[in-house]
């Protein structure tokens, strides 16, 4: 390489640093717009750049153009195949337009890279909800719970995964941990509740519902469950008298 060419291409990535730099800056204040010309200025100068495809693709993807963020984070990938970041963004890209394939083997490669990721197992799970594979998800809510006890976001999505499958029994199981873990979670009385109400268990039914409403603020909500408890409680008052009869 000639002296001249040396300069001009030492010229050619300090300019493209400048406009990378601006478009971090203006990607940090949330102006993705002006971002995408300055990550282009910077890609025109140097297209060697593997952060500023990264950026590129952040930009477009925060703009909701994902088809071409997954183009720029491709571009990323062939630099950095093993950049956490890169394949996260291309799981979350591909799973929100809907190729939950793609979504899942990025979503194992970002795995690998973090294998104690806790999210990014549970998003796991969620797109095996998605594409109805029930018992995967079940089995990687499982794992989690094992390895992470406390984890309470794990038992409320596997709670109401077996919910879904009428599984009620489990399903009480489960919640009745989340109210171990926080007592405060009173969504999980109402779920209870439901799920006593289907398996014809008046009694626990009717405890749980008013749990439920006794902490509840939604009275929106609260009203059909008051109209149930009311129809429940003459039931049960009815089957009571007769019994004494």
């Amino acid at each position: 390489m000639s002296k001249n060419n040396y300069i001009t291409e030492k010229s050619s990535i300090s300019v493209s640093r400048q406009y990378f730099e601006q478009a971090q800056e203006l990607s940090a204040l949330n102006r993705h717009k002006d971002a995408l010309d300055k990550y282009l200025y910077s890609l025109l100068m140097n297209k060697e750049n593997p952060d500023a495809y990264l950026g590129l693709a952040i930009s477009y993807k925060n703009l909701q153009n994902y088809n071409k963020a997954i183009i720029n984070l491709k571009k990323a990938e062939k630099f950095q195949p093993s950049n956490f970041t890169v394949q996260k963004e291309l799981a979350l890209c591909n799973i929100i337009i809907g190729n939950f394939q793609d979504g899942l083997k990025y979503l194992i490669n970002s795995i690998k890279i973090e294998p104690d990721n806790v999210d990014l197992q549970m998003q796991l799970a969620l797109v095996h909800e998605m594409i109805e594979e029930e018992d995967m998800a079940l089995m990687i809510y499982q794992k989690i719970i094992e390895k992470n006890p406390d984890y309470i976001r794990a038992y409320i999505q596997k709670a109401t995964l077996y919910m879904y499958l009428q599984d009620y029994l489990n399903s009480v199981k489960l919640f009745r941990k989340v109210l171990q873990l926080n007592p405060e979670y009173y969504r999980a009385c109402l779920a209870i509740a439901i799920c006593y109400d289907k398996l014809g268990n008046s009694a626990s039914a009717l405890r749980y519902y008013k749990k439920y409403i006794k902490f509840s603020l939604n009275t929106e909500n609260n009203k059909e469950i008051l109209q149930r408890i009311s129809l429940m409680s003459n039931r049960q008052k009815k089957a009571n008298y007769l019994k004494i009869v």
